[in-house]
């Protein structure tokens, strides 16, 4: 699959680049990302290059995870990154200078619209996971629509693969009215 920009009020979503990789090592040796993501820990520059050379292209050629770079305008600095995966499942990070501008909420939104109206995601739903206690991925999930779920198994692969408590959630191309409220006992009801 050839990689798509994909463009919302505020931001452009277009292809992770190695001219990223600084701002990818930066913003990936956050310590959050220790605690919530499955990124290599320390993050180096080297593995900020592989994911842009290596692993970004191989997966959007194959389609096995689509990832785009998030901007605030063309050719603008590197803010963050959303992935989609072959199974709908959608994931991000955003370096922690930018957070609490529902950036993450407006790109999660433009690639769920895009999936649903190419059909990448056909008839199922795109699907949200994250370490239980990861507030802000669950606040950012709420933002743009998912509704909360409670599969039997409710865990992620942790770093060294073995399961961790996780959130999970869903959202189809009509969003549930009751998808905000779905996440009541963990995020209250606030907006």
């Amino acid at each position: 699959m050839q990689p798509v920009v994909l463009r919302s009020e505020r931001l452009v979503l277009d292809l992770p680049v190695e001219t990223d990789t600084e701002l990818v090592a930066h913003y990936c040796a956050d310590p959050l990302f220790l605690k919530y993501l499955t990124t290599p820990w320390p993050y180096t520059v080297e593995h900020a290059r592989s994911f842009l050379t290596e692993y970004v292209p191989v997966a959007w050629a194959s389609g096995d995870e689509l990832t785009w770079a998030i901007r605030r305008a063309d050719g603008a600095p590197l803010l963050g990154v959303v992935g989609l995966r072959r199974n709908h499942e959608i994931g991000y990070w955003l370096g922690a200078e930018h957070r609490g501008d529902a950036l993450m909420a407006e790109a999660v939104n433009a690639v769920c619209d895009w999936a649903f109206g190419s059909a990448i995601a056909g008839d199922g739903p795109m699907l949200w996971r994250a370490n239980e206690g990861n507030l802000a991925s669950a606040h950012v999930a709420r933002a743009a629509g998912f509704r909360r779920t409670t599969p039997k198994i409710a865990t992620v692969p942790g770093r060294d693969g073995s399961p961790l408590a996780a959130w999970h959630a869903e959202r189809r191309a009509e969003i549930d009215p009751g998808a905000f409220t779905s996440w009541e006992s963990i995020l209250g009801d606030a907006t």
